[in-house]
């Protein structure tokens, strides 16, 4: 029977990311085919997920610990185990051996419900393809990282109302088959698929709809380098800061053609005390005194006075108690300037060859919102989208605070959405500024160019970079 609702597509490579949510999988557990450890597979067994996670990151399971658990070691009398368990523990050694990882498509049964109609995007939203949404497989979780792809299942109108009045509010089951599966990148302790293949069949057995994707292939390693060292371009220009690598004398001058106020976090000590070791206002140079030739210092760059400076240093605005830090860019991430568009950044120099020379940076560009955080930031992004693995996520920001760009007087509602993109090298150590710090079960982005577009904000879209 052929399917009431064919579509295919391509899709470019992502990282999506999701949070804790569940898939009911049906049939989950059920006995393998006997073309068991071929290419092919369809709901596989926990155990059977075990040895192939173990073999997505190359290490050998507990062959002894999982032979003890079949039920003909268990039906072998005390006799018997030993010469049982050595020929248990020798097949699975075997059947390890013959999982291709690279090549498996693993096909899982999940129970789908359809949300309502929508004529703006096409079709009916799948409950299997939302972010937060992982299958739970023993004690770890793969989740889909192209889901986003999947989230309609397309209908025309007419199409629409023939489905529901054949199915009602019934559910479907879906067939999704899933390859290239890799340890996750921005999930400790998981892994994600890609969705390749879904097979929607209602409960008379009509199938409803098929959807494919095929992912892109890599990106040369030359390519995806000259693409990030564009992006890299696009935000320093923007931004209106020195690229990395430029000594502090030179950028000096840079930073005061962009921005009619800075200031050093150090302090130096000279005949007057102990005073601010760089301060820059309006056009005039107020301080310029030597940074410790051997510690690293930072430059916070405003387009405005205010409570980002006293003369004691710097006071830090935190949107809630114990959240991310908003030091730098203003509370809402509004460069304190709320009602403006603007841009604002802090820097960070090194010591090197006797002097001092950037080595990292963050900052916010506000862009003006005409769309999602995620059509933002790709948008930004440009022809460089390639090089960017991207998830969406919750970050750690004061959401009445965000709406308006001042600090709240009250504790608002902690946390908004945020389109996360990250492209370049991995660095080692924290980054120099980390919007996800308090989000559990992320890892860092530790990439040379990372972006968040943050939701929240009704005119606006502050895109927060790091550089490093």
């Amino acid at each position: 029977m052929s399917p009431l609702f064919p579509n295919k597509f391509p899709y470019k490579k992502r990282i999506i990311l999701m949070i804790s949510r569940t898939a009911l999988i049906l049939s989950f557990g059920a006995a393998m085919s006997s073309a068991a450890y071929a290419e092919t597979y369809s709901n596989p067994d926990p155990i059977w997920w075990g040895r192939f996670f173990n073999a997505v990151e190359s290490q050998q399971p507990d062959f002894e610990m999982i032979a003890k658990k079949d039920p003909a070691y268990i039906a072998a009398s005390e006799f018997d185990r030993d010469e049982v368990l050595t020929r248990l523990v020798a097949e699975l050694k075997q059947q390890q051996g013959r999982i291709d990882v690279g090549s498996a498509e693993i096909t899982v049964t999940i129970s789908a419900t359809l949300g309502d109609y929508s004529a703006q995007a096409g079709g009916f939203p799948s409950s299997v393809f939302v972010p937060n949404m992982h299958l739970p497989i023993g004690v770890q979780k793969l989740f889909f990282r192209n889901f986003h792809d999947f989230r309609i299942l397309s209908a025309t109108r007419d199409q629409g109302k023939a489905l529901r009045d054949r199915i009602g509010t019934r559910a479907l089951t879906a067939d999704v088959t899933l390859t290239n599966i890799q340890a996750s990148t921005t999930r400790p302790r998981a892994f994600e698929a890609f969705v390749s293949k879904v097979v929607y069949t209602a409960a008379d057995g009509l199938v409803v709809g098929e959807f494919t994707a095929t992912e892109a292939a890599p990106l040369p390693a030359s390519v995806a380098a000259d693409q990030v060292a564009t992006i890299r371009s696009k935000i320093i220009e923007m931004a209106g800061i020195p690229p990395l690598g430029t000594p502090w004398a030179d950028a000096r001058a840079i930073i005061q053609s962009s921005y009619p106020h800075s200031a050093s976090d150090t302090y130096a000590y000279t005949d007057k005390g102990k005073v601010i070791a760089y301060q820059y206002d309006n056009g005039t140079t107020v301080l310029d005194a030597p940074h410790e030739e051997n510690k690293a210092f930072r430059i916070y760059l405003q387009q405005t006075e205010g409570d980002w400076r006293t003369t004691r240093g710097f006071s830090v605005d935190l949107s809630a108690g114990n959240s991310v830090s908003v030091k730098g860019t203003g509370p809402g991430l509004a460069c304190y300037t709320p009602g403006v568009i603007d841009r604002c950044a802090v820097l960070e120099f090194s010591p090197a060859d006797g002097g001092h020379i950037l080595t990292r940076a963050y900052g916010v560009i506000e862009l003006e919102r005409s769309g999602t955080t995620r059509e933002a930031a790709e948008e930004f992004a440009g022809d460089n989208i390639a090089a960017f693995d991207a998830f969406g996520a919750q970050v750690d920001y004061d959401a009445d605070t965000l709406k308006t760009g001042v600090l709240a007087s009250y504790s608002g509602v902690r946390g908004v959405s945020a389109y996360v993109m990250g492209a370049g090298e991995d660095r080692e150590g924290a980054p120099l500024y980390d919007p996800l710090e308090n989000t559990t079960g992320l890892n860092s982005v530790t990439r040379e160019v990372a972006l968040f577009a943050i939701d929240g904000a009704p005119d606006r879209i502050p895109l927060l970079f790091v550089l490093q």
